[in-house]
């Protein structure tokens, strides 16, 4: 059962936004119109907008593979890489290369005030999921330009990455090109001189003895030489790298060189005296690189290379997370650490051949000095042959290593030229402003419905003054029933023609009293329902006589009401009686084209006037009328009095039931006094007009003097403008009228029998 109600309550919910929808479907499809017409407008205006993209690859490096890798270049710092792409050094080289092209003319970037600057905020760079893939999207009005800014900065990017791994081998190339420039000078002189000596003292050859003595001290300034080259590029390179962290962050470097442990000292240590160990082992008679005795000493120095890199390694993940820029930077920290470690062994191994290399040179002081000194011009030219050797194979090694670093960024894929643009796009902008306009106009008409206070369903009355609704009256045209419903009845031209001569005013009262005049209409067929449900409410204790229309306030409608409620009953072959008992503002009169007097003020006021007087008869079967009389100084005394109470008494013997048109109940006091005095009392409301505020206010008022308002009528109702559970009552009303409406009436003849006397425009009197 409360899945039934709650059902019920949702279907009445949904109704209701119906309702509220068409009521407002103006409001509606202006926003809506206006939404869809202001998108389209401006995306007719908007530039096209090209966009295409290429796609580069980060390869991941060993650690250490390279001697330097920029910041941003860590295994796991794609985020680094896109800031690094979209620096301006690269847009400056991308802008160079955009220049070169032929059209370069015709790019918009080209003409910008900073080509650089505006490239880079068109350049957009994205990782694709779980890949090392950067995509880099260019947007642009001119196609052409959007490819070949693409291309341009990916091509940078590329080249920007080889520049960077190029960098330490390049200045080891340039330093041992400089030294190998000196060397060739060196060794041209010594050979020179060796040969003048040999000239002027007529010496050929040195003896055997002094020969290998020079052979054997050439040697060794040879690898004195060698180890002051490695020596000079080990600091090179240590500098190079320190002067690059410094470059990024002075602070940092500062960190770097702090960065220690016990077992990185004890590692450090060791491997320098073993490296020392080496080097020594390598300057005796008989030991060379592939003595096993060597060979053992080198496993274990690159095992404590090996361990020396963990260690450090550690410690870096100890002092910093992955978002520190000191963890991004971990790849050079390492290749600084190593190079300390290469200047510290260079430096032992130096001091090692300089002590050989004395020795050497003390034996040969020994000798006489013509055979000395052409020692020393033979050891001169030997040593300067040996290093020219080795400087050449070094050069050659680091030439080959320079072509060998190739960077770690691969184009997968080059920008296509786009053929239709990305931007704007008409459909995705209709549909949502279709969508939008929807939304705001729904939305504006159900936010102004529920600023609205007054009252314009029956689901209002329910829900907010909580009364029950015995009728509602549909809102129907006077003239389209005037005209409409009495041109019907005529079936000549010259009463169709008297009807025409009417008056307006004649036909709008002929319209108000549509029971009587349009008995089979949709709106005679809703006082009808009227009239059943007032009745039929109120059986308990027993049937009422006496009933008193009201309202909450001024021009409800409930003078046509209850005018209209009296014909029906009427129209049952009840004797009914309707008095008008609004002294204020009378117009019972009016309606049935009677005079004001004499009427109910004229009975109590005057002793001689007779309740027969003031009763009169009225065009309808059945249906008599008191008008008001003058309007009185005094009304609500004069409705408190006895002489109505008995007047209410002797109609009652007469009439089946006496209705009252009540004065509205805010305004005065009149009509909750009268309320005591009948056995039920109805409230008109208007629909769209009376706001609830007032009928719960009148509602209160009633309650406070013990009177119960026994129903509600709501009255002027647009059944085509508001969507309802009462709606569908009223468009079966349409339906009964239009489908039993068209049955042939026996014709009546002339205009008098269809318009009464009080209704001729002879006898009309405005």
């Amino acid at each position: 059962m409360e899945n039934f109600d709650q059902t019920e309550t949702s279907e009445l919910q949904f109704k209701e936004y119906i309702r509220i929808i068409i009521q407002r479907k103006w409001l509606v499809l202006s926003i809506f119109t206006i939404i869809v017409l202001v998108t389209m407008v401006f995306t007719m205006r908007q530039p096209k907008i090209y966009v295409t993209s290429a796609k580069v690859l980060i390869e991941q490096q060993k650690k250490g593979e390279f001697f330097f890798q920029p910041a941003g270049y860590g295994d796991k710092s794609l985020k680094n890489q896109i800031i690094l792409l979209k620096s301006i050094p690269i847009m400056n080289s991308a802008i160079e290369k955009m220049k070169a092209h032929p059209e370069s003319e015709t790019f918009p970037i080209l003409k910008s005030e900073n080509p650089a600057m505006s490239l880079k905020g068109r350049v957009d760079v994205s990782s694709e999921r779980d890949t090392d893939v950067l995509t880099i999207s260019i947007s642009s009005t001119n196609p052409l330009e959007a490819q070949v800014a693409a291309n341009s900065v990916a091509e940078s990017f590329k080249e920007k990455n080889l520049e960077y791994a190029r960098t330490e081998v390049a200045a080891v190339r340039e330093f041992l090109e400089k030294q190998l420039d000196i060397i060739k000078r060196k060794l041209a002189i010594s050979e020179e001189d060796l040969r003048e000596f040999k000239i002027q003292n007529r010496i050929s050859t040195l003896s055997a003895e002094t020969a290998e003595l020079v052979r054997t001290s050439s040697s060794f300034e040879a690898q004195l030489n060698d180890a002051n080259t490695e020596l000079q590029v080990a600091e090179k390179k240590l500098k190079f790298l320190q002067s690059i962290l410094a470059q990024q962050d002075s602070a940092l470097a500062n960190e770097v060189m702090a960065i220690s442990s016990p077992l990185i000292e004890e590692l450090r240590k060791k491997l320098v005296e073993n490296e020392a160990k080496y080097a020594i082992y390598l300057t005796k008679e008989g030991y060379s690189s592939e003595h096993p005795e060597l060979r053992k000493l080198k496993e274990e120095i690159e095992r404590e290379r090996e361990q020396l890199k963990l260690e450090i390694d550690k410690v870096l993940q100890l002092k910093t997370d992955a978002s520190d820029p000191l963890a991004r930077r971990g790849e050079i920290i390492g290749e600084i650490t190593n190079a300390q470690v290469e200047l510290n062994v260079a430096q032992t191994k130096v001091s090692a051949i300089e002590s050989i290399v004395a020795k050497y040179t003390q034996k040969m002081t020994s000798l006489p000095d013509t055979e000395l000194e052409l020692a020393r011009l033979e050891r001169d030219k030997q040593m300067n042959e040996n290093i020219h050797t080795l400087l050449v194979e070094k050069y050659e090694e680091a030439k080959i290593s320079e072509q060998g670093k190739i960077g770690n960024i691969r184009i997968l894929e080059t920008a296509y030229l786009p053929v239709s643009p990305t931007k704007p796009k008409p459909k995705m902008n209709l549909m949502i402003s279709i969508v939008l306009g929807l939304g705001l106009g729904i939305g504006s008409a159900l936010i102004l419905s529920s600023m609205d206070t007054t009252l314009r369903s029956l689901n209002d009355i329910e829900r907010y003054v909580k009364l029950p609704v015995v009728g509602t009256i549909p809102d129907i045209p006077v003239d389209e029933v005037a005209l409409s419903q009495l041109s019907e009845e005529l079936r000549n031209e010259r009463d169709k023609e008297k009807l025409k001569q009417l008056t307006q005013t004649q036909q709008r009262i002929v319209a108000r009293l549509v029971p009587h005049y349009a008995p089979k209409s949709p709106i005679a067929e809703a006082y009808r329902t009227f009239r059943t449900n007032v009745l039929s409410a109120y059986r308990n204790p027993g049937p009422i006589k006496t009933l008193a229309i009201s309202s909450a306030g001024p021009k409800e409608g409930k003078s046509t009401t209850v005018a209209n409620l009296a014909i029906t009953i009427a129209q049952m072959d009840s004797k009914t009686l309707l008095i008008d008992a609004d002294l204020r503002r009378p117009m019972i009169h009016n309606l049935f084209y009677k005079d004001k007097e004499p009427g109910l003020t004229n009975y109590f006021i005057d002793e001689n006037c007779q309740l027969s007087d003031i009763i009169r008869q009225t065009e309808i079967k059945n249906l008599d009328i008191i008008t008001c009389g003058h309007v009185p100084p005094n009304p609500s005394e004069l409705i408190a009095s006895k002489k109505m109470d008995q007047l209410i008494n002797k109609v009652k013997e007469t009439y089946e039931y006496i209705l009252f048109d009540s004065p509205p109940i805010i305004a005065v006091t009149d009509a909750m006094i009268l309320s005591k005095k009948v056995d039920a009392l109805s409230l008109v409301i208007r629909a769209g007009v009376t706001d609830r505020s007032i009928v719960e206010r009148a509602k209160s008022l009633l309650e406070h003097i013990g009177i119960t308002v026994n129903g509600v009528v709501i009255n002027g109702i647009d059944v085509h403008k508001y969507y309802s559970g009462y709606s569908y009552y009223y468009y079966y009303y349409y339906y009964y009228y239009y489908y039993y409406g068209g049955e042939k009436k026996k014709e009546r003849k002339g205009l008098a029998k269809l318009v009464p006397k009080f209704l001729r425009k002879d006898q009309f009197v405005s």
